[in-house]
């Protein structure tokens, strides 16, 4: 059933990155967030409402909502979606499987749910190997607008690491809908003074096509989502509920040559290689690299 829950997720946040490249079309990547996230949080409201959940209370429990929010909603959403106006929505899926290579890196250090191996840390070193390679040929042109792109796709994942580590340990045992309202809600709270201050969401005139789109990234690709994969948090560890990100990067690489007819050259597909080589030796197991936990964040 956890198996079945992860390619669900992977083919629903796959098509994200194709959904948030028509969007920003004609919509600034703030607002995009800001308008993903406040209808997101109003469906998950509404469901919570129907199935007569009591409101989450509790400066704890908010004070979690608002780092989840920030790191699991609105910065890594608003990073995403800028990095994609100026690298293809493949790319940007690509460089998004790094998300398991800084969880078990940041879980060795901060948890005892997973432990560095030597066929680990050869993963990690692949797979950071793969995304050079792809930010290769940008980056020694000088760090311009598509090198910058693609860190942002990659900081972004650096967050979701972080946010799944969190997650696991302050929000254990929460309803994952109610996890999911509190999340959206704090990112909207970040988010949206911003989009007002840096665009102008009020002036967009989007088009049914994008409009479409919109809708399809808050309902399904929000909402769905993030149910899914809290419960994979719940019912696994960190680093397994991001083994998703194995499957982001094809179906993402696949929708963008399809429908955005975006290359698919040799050197994509080599660090696509090298990336899930990478991901799949992370989520391997064998003699640890170290037995002591410097830092743990459960105490």
């Amino acid at each position: 059933m956890n198996l079945l829950l992860l390619l669900i997720l992977g083919t629903i946040w796959g098509t994200s990155y194709l959904l948030i490249k028509v969007i920003l079309v004609d919509v600034g990547p703030m607002t995009l967030v800001t308008g993903r996230l406040a209808l997101s949080a109003i469906i998950i409201w509404a469901l919570l409402r129907l199935r007569g959940t009591p409101f989450p209370r509790g400066r704890r429990l908010w004070t979690a909502y608002a780092v989840i929010g920030l790191l699991n909603g609105a910065l890594p959403f608003t990073l995403i979606s800028w990095g994609e106006l100026y690298i293809s929505s493949g790319s940007a899926a690509l460089l998004q499987a790094t998300t398991p290579l800084f969880t078990i890196l940041l879980a060795h250090v901060l948890t005892r749910d997973d432990r560095l191996t030597w066929s680990k840390v050869l993963g990690v070193v692949l797979g950071f190997v793969g995304v050079g390679l792809l930010m290769w040929p940008e980056v020694r042109q000088g760090f311009g607008s598509s090198a910058m792109g693609m860190l942002a796709i990659v900081a972004s994942s650096l967050c979701y690491a972080l946010s799944a580590i969190f997650t696991r340990w302050r929000l254990q045992g929460q309803d994952p809908t109610t996890s999911s309202a509190g999340q959206f809600t704090m990112g909207l709270v970040y988010i949206l003074p911003l989009a007002f201050i840096f665009e102008r969401p009020l002036a967009i005139r989007p088009s049914m096509t994008v409009i479409a789109a919109w809708l399809t990234l808050a309902i399904v690709c929000t909402v769905v989502a993030y149910i899914i994969y809290y419960e994979l948090l719940e019912k696994t560890s960190a680093s397994y509920a991001t083994m998703v990100t194995y499957i982001i990067p094809v179906n993402g690489l696949i929708l963008g040559a399809i429908f955005l007819t975006e290359t698919l050259n040799s050197l994509v597909l080599l660090s696509l290689a090298l990336v899930l080589c990478g991901v799949l030796l992370v989520k391997s197991t064998g003699p640890t690299l170290r037995t002591k936990v410097a830092v743990s964040v459960e105490q």
